[in-house]
């Protein structure tokens, strides 16, 4: 089996580099790192709604389009002359290695909290990373990165003790909300706003859910039912604009039920 799997990946690498090659493909031969970053991007988030629907077949497609950009990326860095696909693959192995040395050493750890601690520590100590927080990536979307940002300096202890103290502290955020409403500055407001949507992040981190994946799906649900409503008023031939505040709260229930 593990042959096999070489294989087929040694398989996959050739097809790339035929591709790039003088006598392959027009538009992959024009591509650049840059021209397709955007691509890792777009097939990571297929990839993310794939298993949002739990569809493994969509799944395995979409992964399968994921990996093709890792070997895009690495086929033009050989074609540069500063990296293999072989180097990434020995990269990514050394540091599995590296970081559990509870597998693969003689370290003793309790639970999967102390791994984390000392992954910390590892990054910091063997890999040579700074800052604790420098280590999660500029580039995340905002709420993502929040949640990453609270994970790393629960690492150290910087933290709520339980999930009761996220929920005072939304309370607490959200009266300042209100205040900032009132005063009407909009400096104050969008600073307590970003507080608020900070703090409900990490709360995800206590009821073990997400934040990007719970908003996603928040997200593809009002899709469903607005597209629900929409077929809705298209069958009685009316305008949406002409809908009062009642008529539309009572479709959205009704789109609720229906979904």
């Amino acid at each position: 089996m593990k042959k096999d799997i070489g294989l087929k990946f040694e398989k996959l690498v050739e097809i790339m580099r035929k591709l790039r090659a003088p006598d392959g493909c027009p538009w992959d031969r024009e591509q650049t790192p840059q021209s397709i970053a955007p691509y890792l991007l777009e097939e990571t988030y297929e990839t993310l709604e794939a298993i949002d629907k739990g569809d493994n077949k969509e799944t395995r497609e979409e992964l399968g389009d994921l990996l093709l950009q890792v070997v895009f990326q690495a086929q033009m860095g050989e074609e540069a002359g500063h990296m293999h696909i072989g180097d990434v693959i020995d990269g990514i192995s050394e540091k599995l290695i590296r970081r559990h040395p509870h597998v693969f050493g003689d370290e003793k750890v309790k639970d999967s909290a102390h791994v984390l601690q000392n992954w910390e520590k590892i990054k910091k100590q063997k890999e040579g990373k700074k800052s604790l927080l420098g280590t999660v990536p500029k580039a995340l979307p905002a709420l993502l990165k929040a949640y990453r940002l609270g994970q790393k300096a629960s690492r150290v202890g910087f933290d709520w003790t339980d999930v009761e103290g996220v929920l005072a502290k939304i309370e607490e955020e959200s009266r300042e909300l209100h205040e900032a409403y009132a005063s009407g500055k909009r400096k104050d407001i969008e600073h307590e706003y970003g507080d608020l949507l900070l703090i409900l992040a990490n709360l995800g981190r206590f009821l073990e859910i997400d934040p990007e994946t719970a908003l996603r799906k928040a997200t593809q649900r009002f899709i469903d039912r607005f597209s629900w409503m929409e077929e809705a008023i298209a069958k009685k031939k009316i305008e949406m604009q002409s809908l009062s505040l009642e008529e539309w709260d009572k479709l959205w229930e009704q789109a609720k039920a229906s979904l």
